[in-house]
C-alpha cells in the first residue's frame, strides 16, 4: 500500500493514548486522504492495511486500538462502520487536519526496524511536547508524566531504550544547532524521520550567530589574560 511521504500528526491527541496507540494512530494519519483546506481526513485503512503499515496485529487493533479511538470524538475523531458486503464489514476513520499545534512524521518511521512500536510511539509523545520546530524537550519528567499520562518508571524506562538507542541525547552531547543555553539540563530527539525541517536539515543548514563567536573569542582571551596575571602574582609572592 502507497504511503504518504509526511503526515501531520495532532499534539492533543498525546496523554488520551499509550505509546503503542499514539503510533497505531500515526499509521492510520499517514494513510489518510489529505486535502489541504478540509477540516478532517479520511481513511478505510483495514486492520490487515494499517497492520502492514505499523507492524502492530491486527488482533491488537481490531480489540484494542479501534475501542480505544472511538473514545476520543470529544477531540473530533470518529469511526463509522459500513457493510461493504454479506460477509465483509469496513471502518471509516475521520481524524483532525489541524492548521496549527501538530507535528510532521514522515513515511520512513514506518519502515524503520530498529525500533519497536511502543519505542516509535513513546518518541512521537516526546516530539509532541517539544518547543515548536525544535528538537528539545525543556519539560521536567514530573511534568512530562503528567502531560503524557505514564508513570515515571515507565518514562525512565523508555527514555533509557532510547538513549542506548541513541535517538535523545543530553544537550552536552548535541549539536549546538539543536540546543538552547539556557535549558542546559534538556533532552534532544535525535532521529531524521520527524520534523518538515528535519534535525539534520537544522544542523546542516545552521550558520553560527558572529556575535556568539565574537564573545567566545573575547572570554577565552580574557581568561589567557587573567591567567597570565595570576601567575605574576603568584611568582612575585614567591620570589
Amino acid at each position: 500500500m502507497e504511503l504518504k511521504n509526511f503526515t501531520i500528526f495532532p499534539i492533543e491527541v498525546c496523554g488520551r493514548l499509550s505509546p503503542r496507540e499514539l503510533y497505531v494512530l500515526a499509521g492510520l494519519y499517514i494513510n489518510a486522504h489529505y486535502v489541504r483546506d478540509d477540516e478532517y481526513m479520511t481513511t478505510d485503512t483495514t486492520f490487515s492495511q494499517l497492520s502492514e503499515t505499523t507492524g502492530v496485529s491486527v488482533d491488537y487493533i481490531k480489540k484494542s486500538f479501534v475501542p480505544k479511538l472511538k473514545s476520543l470524538k470529544d477531540i473530533g475523531i470518529s469511526v463509522t462502520s459500513i457493510q461493504e458486503s454479506y460477509k465483509v464489514k469496513r471502518n471509516i476513520y475521520k481524524l483532525p487536519n489541524p492548521k496549527s499545534n501538530y507535528r510532521i512524521i514522515w513515511k520512513e518511521l514506518f519502515s524503520d526496524k530498529t525500533l519497536l512500536p511502543e519505542e516509535k510511539g513513546m518518541m512521537i509523545g516526546l516530539y509532541c511536547l517539544c518547543v515548536n520546530n525544535e528538537f528539545r524537550i525543556d519539560l521536567l519528567d514530573k511534568t512530562i508524566c503528567e502531560k503524557l499520562k505514564i508513570t515515571r518508571n515507565t518514562l525512565k524506562k523508555y527514555i533509557d531504550l532510547l538513549i542506548d538507542k541513541k535517538i535523545i541525547w543530553s544537550s552536552e552531547d548535541a549539536p549546538i544547532a539543536l540546543i538552547s543555553f539556557n535549558h542546559d539540563n534538556a533532552r534532544i530527539i535525535m532521529y531524521p524521520h520527524l520534523g518538515y525541517a528535519t534535525w539534520l536539515d537544522k544542523v546542516n543548514n545552521y550558520i553560527p550567530d558572529e556575535y556568539d563567536e565574537e564573545t567566545k573569542h573575547l572570554e577565552e582571551e580574557n581568561k589567557k589574560e587573567i591567567e597570565i596575571n595570576q601567575k605574576k602574582v603568584y611568582n612575585f609572592f614567591d620570589e
